[in-house]
């Protein structure tokens, strides 16, 4: 085992750098939460015992991709012998309170010694051991106050709870005597012995144990005599009140424990089997074709929203990752499994039992079936047949057993479904985004509020499911609320936020993926160039827009890229019309919200959050880009107002990305304070006429079928059988199960291979001389359903006009997109794009206007159009 001291080796240091986990503040906040606030895991339960292991320490502060090794050496490093001296002097008193409150990590320090067994030796002295702890040098560390300073820190608690703070009640026990260092003693339980004592009877247990939360439970009290006297009665508590009521088990501090050794267990492979499990099926992609798998599994809830891997269901060794449990992977091997849908375009299968009100699909490749029903192919020899009714799909699964199982037809428990999970057991407080609650009745829950907190009331609605309720509230909720159901005794903790946390972590592009281009980015001979134009711009809010909750729920699942299903599903939850989603995703695409990732093995495309930058369009204005989150727009609002800077959020068009623009001076300090990236955006763009802007691809189309042909008529891609015959130029979609679609043009030109849809459906009404875009005002329209502009040109745009771009609902319900432009810019984009672009008024189906056309209505209206930059 490593031995973690207080001095650490260079690389160490690196890693605990690059992850701040060297400020205290991020330390006092978590340790905060975590240990002594009831919005804790915890819950309201008195404090008779901390948790201090090193493993426990890691879960407080969420970084479970550091070793409790890393956690606890970077723990360590917040101390020294001096401050500890100083912390816990000889003349502390009950007086004290107050500064024992800002200074909570010496408190769980004092319990780390006896918990862990990283770097204090094989001692039972506490001194010796927190001295090897700080630094190894000298062999003893003096503490003479510990009892005393937790003496004040439990009165200075009393006090807040007396005001109606959310603090936990510390219980002191008796420090027998040990006068001087007896609380922090006993209070430290498990100690790392009774850790290791606990892992070692849980090793010694089949795979099944772990399926079941009472089957473990009941195997470790069957074995309590080899565990040490305090965990041994604690266990058979935890037993006697769990039998009698099962949601005994939550912030259960000994069952806390217990979950943290099986999860651990479970992530080293020493356990492949958990109580909970679930496989997680998203569809994407135009036609529905495309699958990401997901295995979750856990001890809790909140453990199915990480999922163990993600992965396409036409990877190659798709099976070496189903063996990570022996149920999903004879379910899969069995070659037909039922998913039920979980929401959008997600359906799952787990260790509930299906039901009836939900609807079912098939995930097969068994001859019999496939020939049975209309099947859709999704990679890797799997088809997805069409949602159905549960008895209808069970049929076609195996014709011979039509009884159904009792056990599959039980009542479900109290529970809540869906949401997104959030830190310490929370769910995302937002329309659209609210769990939904499942108990076996038609009256809704019971809800019962804590007394020490003044909050709304929930109002609950019944669904079409019978025992399913949801939660009704145009307006985001915060609070802490415990739901029953009528006469009966199980309770079920609620919690919700109505915002993330500030990100601090972001991800990155993933070594198998790669970036999409529209066109050129190098252009060695431009024919025009656009400019920047000085603009001053108004606070536009517009009406408050369901957008806003779902770039909530965006941000708060940003920890990783994420799967393209994932994203639609998000998104489709607040749209007023399905076909809007694209048109949504490509306005985002344009704010640097999300930036796609597509997969260079495969089809699967994945979006990644971008982190918030501030973008310099002139010496003292600025546009924000990435995804801001309520709480990180608060905060810039904040530092913006306290350093004199003007900030603006445009939100005029509510289904199109906000923009959020800043003017005054300082912008690179403001930036560099709020520990925001910083760039100075270019202040022309140089373009190449079609149709040498684009990226012809390499590729021949061998092994790609025809599945869609562009209708001018109907403004988007028809099913290639579909598709009437046209005389002109024709634009197809190409697909295959195992490569990124591929976009061929025929006719008025040379034949060309595209991989950019944008850049094929412009190209295509070039050449067709029809109008993919008209100017209307200060604004280019777009005319047909489907279309965007190149997304560094729309970028560009939107940059120096300091205006949103994105899809623009109208009174009848119809929609279009935007893109700001000014006379000389439309122009300029005239004599790029030539007839996909007509004039105000200009009709679909009708040539393009030409650049001259343009040049003299600018000039009727006293402008003076320039196609070059400054200087030429």
């Amino acid at each position: 085992m490593a031995v973690v001291k207080g001095r650490v080796s260079k690389k160490a240091s690196t890693i605990l750098e690059r992850d701040s986990l060297g400020d205290v503040h991020f330390w006092e906040s978590k340790l905060k939460r975590h240990y002594f606030l009831t919005l804790g895991p915890y819950g309201d339960t008195p404090m008779r015992s901390v948790d201090a292991t090193p493993e426990e320490l890691r879960q407080a502060i969420g970084r479970e991709d550091l070793s409790s090794e890393q956690v606890a050496q970077a723990f360590c490093r917040l101390f020294t012998r001096e401050k500890v001296r100083n912390f816990f002097p000889t003349d502390a008193s009950s007086f004290d309170g107050h500064r024992a409150l800002r200074a909570l990590r010496f408190f769980i320090l004092t319990c780390h010694v006896t918990a862990t067994s990283h770097g204090a030796g094989e001692t039972q002295n506490f001194r010796i051991r927190l001295g090897e702890l700080l630094d190894g040098g000298d062999p003893e560390q003096g503490v003479s106050g510990v009892n005393q300073m937790w003496r004040a820190l439990a009165s200075a608690i009393d006090r807040k709870r007396q005001q109606g703070e959310p603090w936990r009640r510390i219980v002191l026990p008796d420090p027998g005597r040990e006068t001087l260092i007896g609380h922090a003693l006993r209070l430290a339980k498990p100690s790392w012995a009774d850790r290791r004592a606990l892992r070692a009877v849980m090793q010694s247990f089949p795979e099944r144990t772990f399926e079941d939360r009472f089957t473990l439970l009941d195997a470790i009290h069957a074995r309590q005599a080899e565990l040490p006297l305090w965990l041994k009665n604690e266990v058979r508590e935890l037993h006697k009140n769990y039998r009698a009521v099962p949601a005994s088990l939550f912030g259960n501090a000994t069952w806390q424990l217990i979950s943290s050794i099986a999860s651990d267990m479970l992530k080293s492979g020493e356990k492949r089997r958990a109580p909970l499990w679930q496989l997680t099926a998203i569809f994407s992609g135009w036609d529905g074709d495309q699958v990401d798998l997901q295995l979750a599994r856990g001890m809790g809830e909140a453990d199915l929203a990480k999922p163990v891997w993600t992965r396409d269901i036409g990877t190659a060794d798709l099976n070496r990752y189903m063996t990570a449990d022996s149920r999903v992977q004879a379910l899969w091997n069995s070659g037909v499994v039922l998913f039920q849908q979980a929401g959008g375009a997600s359906w799952t299968v787990g260790h509930r039992p299906p039901r009836e009100d939900l609807l079912t699909l098939l995930l097969t490749r068994l001859p019999r079936i496939l020939s049975a029903c209309h099947t859709i192919p999704v990679g890797g020899g799997w088809h997805a047949t069409r949602p159905m009714r549960l008895q209808e799909a069970r049929a076609l699964r195996d014709p011979r057993a039509m009884v159904p199982n009792a056990a599959e037809s039980a009542q479900p428990p109290l529970r809540l479904e869906g949401g997104i999970r959030l830190p310490d057991g929370y769910l995302l407080g937002r329309p659209g985004f609210f769990p939904t609650v499942h108990l076996s009745g038609s009256l809704p829950p019971t809800v019962t509020t804590p007394e020490e907190q003044e909050q709304r009331p929930l109002t609950f609605e019944k669904t079409a499911e019978d025992g399913v309720f949801r939660i009704v509230s145009s307006k985001p909720i915060h609070g802490i609320w415990t739901l029953s159901r009528n006469k009966q005794p199980d309770e079920l903790p609620l919690r919700l936020m109505s915002r993330s946390t500030i990100r601090a972590d972001w991800p990155a592009r993933a070594e198998t993926a790669r970036e999409l281009k529209d066109m050129q980015a190098d252009v060695a001979q431009p024919v025009t160039t656009l400019l920047f134009k000085v603009v001053s711009v108004s606070d536009c809010k517009g009406s408050e827009s369901p957008l806003t909750h779902a770039l909530e729920a965006l941000y708060c699942r940003g920890k990783a890229a994420r799967s393209e299903g994932e994203v639609v599903d998000l998104l489709s939850r607040v749209l007023p019309e399905a076909r809007m989603l694209w048109d949504v995703l490509r306005s985002l695409e344009e704010a640097r919200w999300l930036e796609r990732d597509v997969n260079r093995t495969w089809r699967g495309r994945k979006w990644r959050l971008l982190p918030p930058q501030i973008i310099a369009i002139s010496e003292n204005a600025a546009v924000c880009e990435g995804a801001w989150g309520e709480a990180e727009l608060e905060k810039l609002d904040a530092l913006s107002t306290e350093r004199g800077i003007r900030m603006t959020q445009i939100r005029s068009a509510p289904w199109s990305a906000p923009l959020v623009h800043l003017e005054g001076r300082g912008l690179d300090r403001l930036a560099a304070i709020g520990r925001w990236a910083f760039e100075t955006a270019p202040d022309q763009m140089p373009l190449t006429a079609a149709p040498d802007c684009w990226l012809p691809d390499r590729r021949e189309g061998i092994g790609h079928q025809v599945v869609g042909r562009w209708s001018a008529k109907h403004g988007h891609f028809l099913p290639a059988e579909e598709a009437p015959a046209v005389n002109g130029p024709v634009l197809e979609r190409l697909g295959r199960d195992d490569d990124q679609d591929l976009y061929r043009l025929t006719g008025a030109g040379a034949d060309l291979m595209l991989e950019s849809r944008v850049a094929a459906i412009l190209e295509h009404h070039r050449r067709s001389r029809i109008a993919l875009f008209q100017q209307n005002g200060e604004w280019l329209e777009r005319i047909c359903k489907d279309g965007h502009l190149p997304l560094d040109l729309a970028i560009f745009l939107r940059r120096g006009h300091a205006a949103q771009t994105g899809p623009v609902l109208r009174a009848d319900g119809t929609w279009t997109y935007h893109y700001p432009v000014s006379t000389t810019d439309f122009a300029a984009l005239c004599h790029v794009y030539g007839p996909a672009l007509s004039g105000s008024g200009r009709s679909q189906g009708r040539p393009g206007r030409s650049v001259l056309h343009s040049f003299g209505d600018a000039r009727r209206r006293g402008l003076r159009p320039n196609l070059f930059p400054r200087g030429h």
